[in-house]
């Protein structure tokens, strides 16, 4: 089972975790999808490919021993190898009838890449393939060298990059990647296993968390989404963004707990069926509690608000983001997207949204702006339209891409 799903019911792409690859799925979907492509395996560039990248690891394997820059050298993608594997993936699109096939057909379908839709499928292909290779770049820079992420204090690695331990872990990851060097049949396969093994290894797998999330948390609220009838309402969805621990151990923080009394007042008031909770495992660095998940329980429990009314999305790391998740999620599960949504949060928070450096951060960060604002209402309460470039995955934050 693939983590992307057509939804013929809710007309829409409704997401699902695939067995034991959800991290995979969630930043890299082109390259779930070429796993099954059997013409990739037999062209003989991208073969070629492969065999260079596999004897690049074994020269890795045999010489870098505890330096860990030369293992991430030998398993980076350089400029060069990007475009030379884009030059074969676009001449594979046009012979192929199979890759032809799955590029205009599932990939394009599936909108994971959605702002490359529009310029035809060769270009889709080429375009999904370097933001994947850029991301793969990005993971080892990161999780194996220890760059800086764009939000150290709550992104970076475990471990100290300088530290001996670190260095016999990269050497131990690569020697077991090594050991399956059967299921390595693709040009991409082991630059992709060793950016997962780092993630796992540095226990930032955030990402994966709760996934799949319409079979488990936010199961009811899908089943009730489509038994709504959304004419009895003024608005779509109530977006409440989260509010991280202020203190170690506290499960939902004070702005939390009053975020929640502002949305359970609008939802009892009838303006939306649905109020969707966003923030991820964030504050403190590390935290055992998701943002998204404590805000749901103090809603049901607390306010008295019905679980199948509540959407979580347990993801989310930034304003930003709280904003682009929600808007997935009400794309995916089939929430009328051109019907007015409120995003309900404290006076601060609020101000914040409709700053205009909100939206210039959106467009540094994510490179569009994942919504539309329609106006102020209260003091808590602006009126947006969520935008379908939001679908766009983003393997540079690959903790929640």
């Amino acid at each position: 089972m693939t983590f992307l799903r057509l939804s013929l019911i809710l007309l829409a792409v409704a997401f699902t975790a695939a067995a034991g690859q959800p991290l995979q799925d969630k930043n890299f979907y082109l390259l779930t999808l070429l796993d099954g492509a059997a013409a990739i395996r037999t062209d003989p560039t991208l073969s070629k490919i492969q065999n260079a990248r596999l004897q690049a690891l074994d020269s890795a394997t045999g010489t870098c021993e505890l330096d860990v820059p030369c293992y991430s050298k030998a398993l980076r993608f350089t400029p060069e190898q990007t475009t030379e594997i884009s030059t074969a993936l676009a001449a594979l699109y046009r012979t192929s009838t199979e890759l032809k096939a799955l590029v205009d057909g599932p990939l394009a379908k599936s909108e994971t890449y959605v702002r490359y839709n529009e310029q035809g499928g060769e270009a889709l292909l080429t375009k999904a393939w370097a933001d994947c290779a850029a991301g793969l770049n990005r993971l080892i820079d990161v999780y194996a060298l220890g760059i800086p992420p764009r939000y150290p204090a709550i992104d970076a690695m475990l471990y100290d990059p300088k530290a001996a331990t670190w260095h016999r872990l990269v050497q131990t990851i690569v020697s077991v990647i090594g050991d399956d060097r059967a299921s390595l049949n693709s040009f991409y396969a082991p630059s992709l296993r060793f950016g997962l093994e780092l993630l796992n290894i540095n226990h930032r797998d955030e990402a994966e968390r709760f996934e799949p999330m319409e079979d488990g948390e936010n199961a009811a609220a899908v089943k009730a989404i489509k038994a709504t009838d959304w004419s009895k309402y003024l608005y779509s969805a109530i977006v409440v963004p989260g509010a991280g621990g202020d203190r170690p151990g506290l499960a939902l923080s004070s702005f939390g707990k009053l975020r929640d009394e502002i949305a359970a007042k609008r939802y009892r008031d009838g303006k939306a069926p649905f109020i969707i909770v966003s923030g991820g495992f964030v504050h403190p660095d590390r935290t055992p509690y998701a943002e998204a998940i404590e805000m749901k329980k103090d809603l049901v429990k607390r306010l008295g608000i019905p679980a199948s009314a509540v959407i979580v999305d347990p993801h989310a790391r930034h304003t930003t983001t709280n904003m682009r998740n929600a808007a997935r999620l009400m794309y995916r599960y089939g929430i009328p997207f051109t019907m007015k949504a409120l995003v309900s949060t404290d006076a601060g928070q609020s101000q914040y949204v409709e700053a205009v450096s909100f939206e210039k951060r959106c467009l540094d960060e994510l490179g569009y702006v994942p919504y539309k604002l329609l106006g102020r209402i209260s003091i808590f309460d602006l009126e947006f339209l969520p935008l379908k470039a939001s679908l766009q995955i983003d393997p540079q934050d690959a903790l929640d891409p």
